[in-house]
């Protein structure tokens, strides 16, 4: 009953998930080619530095930094945390949908 489980969890998921991780990795490739990570983490660094764990410093340095760069970077910043949501959310409903169903064929069987 386990691979008939599966086999409808995949056929389910599998095309929506994929997807959308396809598009999330797009836009994680097109930031790593346009962004230079290591001066982010310098800046980050230099905050750290000033043993500043203030949330709200955090807060205007993330601000700043994404209001700083490009608007395609933008974009591709908010495509990409847009894509986790949705695979987060789908996956999640999936498995619920799948629970539920276990449920409903426990009361038939």
């Amino acid at each position: 009953m386990r691979r008939v489980y599966f086999i409808w969890f995949a056929k389910k998921v599998a095309p929506y998930v994929l997807i959308e991780l396809a598009l999330f990795i797009g836009f994680l490739n097109l930031i790593g080619h346009n962004v230079f990570v290591s001066k982010v983490m310098q800046y980050a660094g230099q905050i750290l530095a000033n043993s500043s764990i203030d949330p709200m410093v955090w807060a205007n340095f993330v601000l700043n930094t994404f209001l700083g760069t490009e608007l395609i970077i933008q974009l591709a910043v908010l495509g990409s945390l847009a894509m986790m949501v949705l695979v987060f959310k789908n996956f999640i409903t999936s498995l619920t949908q799948l629970a539920l169903a276990r449920e409903e064929t426990k009361m038939v069987g």
